[in-house]
């Protein structure tokens, strides 16, 4: 009670604050102490602040603390970032297991102690099936049983929870035990039903077009499972054996690329009738007609914008600027003046300047103030009957939590596992899960018509975008040379410790590399991801926003990495450059990275003034060679 009446800011003085480390039980706690001090000398001090958070520990180590009472008191986040992000490093089924047994082990213990364990344990699996539904599989049947044969063996037929009881909570976990995929997008056409005409999207207004591209958008975020997005999952998605994972966020890469091939289909007047470079039917078009297409994309992406839909808002504008319909100066040429304007400014807000600050901002104001409409805007605000949903661009949160992957080291030296890292990437989570409660604020009905349309598009392929596109502009005897294969020079000028920590206005790795230009062969130049440096590894960040991939350089729309958004440029220009970021410029097993940010990233650590500087020179032929220095 004295100490109470002391706690008043105007009674005390703050103290430094002393953190330190200890080690218990095989986990490592990092313990903060803020002594605070009477004003009046003559008064008794009171005892010091302290809070003490798992920093890292093994898997049992990390078990025994989710099960302990005293958890939720003194480490409030610890429970919530387990559960999201435990796929990362042990699989659902091995952590039910360690649960029973460590429910086992307490059965020789006092009661009290036994009791108090199994109600945090029904709390936490309560917790965990209403928080993460899709980790209960048909694999974890077996740990269910052994769960249930243990609180039938102990006398817990009741308590408290938020499922309730046991038993209750036995029945849900149950009724969840058979696999559940989330649903990928209808095919884009029944077998046997005519293409869709892609020239058709003139027919459709654009709010009304922009609707149902929100509709489809706003379902698959809703379905989109947080957890899948993990850099250690989805930075992983290409190994062989692991084309089963992340099946909502694949999803999503699809309906991405979808559109953006709309866009480009439509554009250039052809429809896809197979996977060869010739087969392909394309409808004549003049460059004014052509120009009334760019216009109608660019209404289409400024209601995507109204709607707070980044994703299909990114996804036309990227269209937009990729090569195939870059480099078409005529119809640009044809395209009216505040069409051109709206375009720039949407480019702008994905510009990859400040690691896409731009749009981050944009997004935050949108989910505070919801709705709101650019300054600069001369349309009035809808009526409510569309709702205030908002719908990310989900490219920016897989970069960020696969370069937070490549950042911090999964485990400590000792072995431990870096928690400290999962707590980050569970502040990433948690940014996900508020944007999918906002998502459902939309009030969107389907029209027929459109999806139908949507879904009988046949988009063409890389190679024959390319093709077409310098069908319907040749490329003009003036036109520069094409340039010659593009030899990059990796020079590292400094070490550095590894970043450990992500949030800063600095992309983590970035370097420019010219756009395929018209005049180039399909195949050539290689990937410029692939002939650097030979003792690093660059994998793609997201199919979002990926740079090309290994080895073919033009691939198929069912490829993830189709149409990568490249950068912002509303018109076409020679030596136009759009910059690329690689979410794991070092991973843990690449030479030296493994000497780096061994204290996970979850403060100074030591190391952290040193730098690493790369500089990277391109040659492009007779204008010399391009240089970009990256600090990392």
């Amino acid at each position: 009670m004295v100490w109470n009446c002391l706690t008043s800011p105007s009674l005390l003085l703050q103290a430094p604050v002393s953190v330190w480390d200890e080690e218990e039980d095989g986990a490592t706690f990092t313990v903060t102490s803020r002594q605070y001090r009477p004003v009046d000398p003559l008064a008794p001090r009171p005892p010091p602040n302290s809070s003490r958070r798992l920093r890292a520990g093994t898997l049992e180590a990390l078990v025994r603390h989710l099960l302990d009472a005293r958890t939720s008191g003194t480490d409030v986040t610890f429970t919530a970032a387990f559960l999201a992000t435990h796929r990362a490093f042990t699989s659902t089924s091995a952590l039910l297991g360690l649960m029973a047994d460590r429910l086992e082990a307490l059965e020789s213990h006092p009661t009290d102690e036994l009791e108090r364990t199994k109600g945090v344990a029904i709390s936490v699996l309560s917790t965990w099936l209403a928080s993460h539904p899709e980790d209960f599989g048909s694999e974890v049947k077996g740990q269910i049983d052994r769960l249930e044969s243990f609180l039938l063996r102990t006398g817990y037929a009741a308590g408290e929870g938020v499922g309730g009881g046991g038993a209750d909570l036995i029945r849900n976990l149950r009724s969840r035990v058979d696999p559940q995929t989330p649903e990928l997008p209808k095919p884009l056409a029944l077998p046997g039903d005519p293409p869709a005409d892609p020239t058709d999207v003139l027919v459709f207004l654009a709010d009304h077009l922009a609707e149902q591209l929100t509709l489809l958008d706003a379902e698959l975020f809703l379905n989109l499972v947080p957890s899948q997005c993990l850099g250690g999952l989805w930075g992983h998605r290409d190994r062989p054996g692991h084309s089963h994972l992340c099946p909502s966020v694949r999803a999503t890469v699809i309906q991405f690329n979808k559109v953006a091939g709309a866009v480009v289909s439509s554009v250039l007047g052809a429809t896809s009738t197979g996977e060869g470079p010739g087969e392909v039917t394309i409808r004549p078009l003049r460059p004014p007609q052509r120009a009334r297409l760019l216009e109608k994309w660019i209404r289409v992406a400024e209601e995507c914008r109204l709607l707070r839909n980044f994703s299909s808002m990114y996804a036309v504008v990227s269209a937009l600027q990729s090569s195939p319909i870059h480099r078409l100066p005529a119809a640009w040429g044809e395209a009216a003046r505040d069409s051109l304007r709206v375009f720039s400014s949407l480019c702008q807000i994905f510009s990859e300047e400040d690691n896409y600050s731009q749009s981050r901002e944009l997004l935050l104001q949108e989910v505070k103030l919801q709705p709101s409409l650019e300054t600069n805007s001369k349309k009035s605000p809808r009526s409510g009957s569309r709702g205030g949903g908002v719908v990310p661009y989900l490219g920016t949160f897989l970069k960020d939590l696969v370069m937070l992957d490549a950042a911090s080291k999964d485990e400590l030296e000792n072995g431990y596992i870096n928690f400290d890292k999962r707590r980050k990437e569970y502040a990433v989570l948690s940014e996900l899960r508020q944007l999918q409660n906002k998502c459902r604020g939309y009030d969107l009905r389907p029209d027929p018509d459109i999806q139908r349309w949507l879904q009988g598009l046949r988009p063409l392929t890389e190679a024959q975008s390319h093709q077409v596109s310098c069908e319907v502009e040749p490329s003009s005897t003036s036109d520069p040379p094409a340039p010659r294969v593009l030899r990059p020079m990796l020079v590292i000028s400094q070490w550095t410790e590894v970043l450990g920590s992500v949030g800063g206005p600095t992309p983590l790795v970035s370097w420019d590399w010219p756009s395929v230009g018209a005049e180039e062969v399909p195949g050539t130049p290689a990937p410029l991801l692939t002939r650097l440096a030979q003792h690093m590894k660059w994998p793609s960040v997201s199919s979002l926003d990926s740079a090309l991939e290994s080895t073919p350089a033009l691939q198929s729309p069912a490829d993830p990495s189709h149409l990568s958004p490249p950068a912002s440029s509303p018109r076409p220009s020679r030596g136009h450059r759009r910059s690329a970021s690689c979410g794991s410029p070092l991973s843990g097993r690449a030479e030296g990275a493994s000497r780096g940010a061994g204290y996970g990233g979850g403060g100074p650590g030591p190391g952290a003034s040193d730098c690493r500087i790369i500089r990277v020179q391109m040659e492009l032929g007779e204008d010399g060679s391009v240089y970009k220095s990256i600090l990392s």
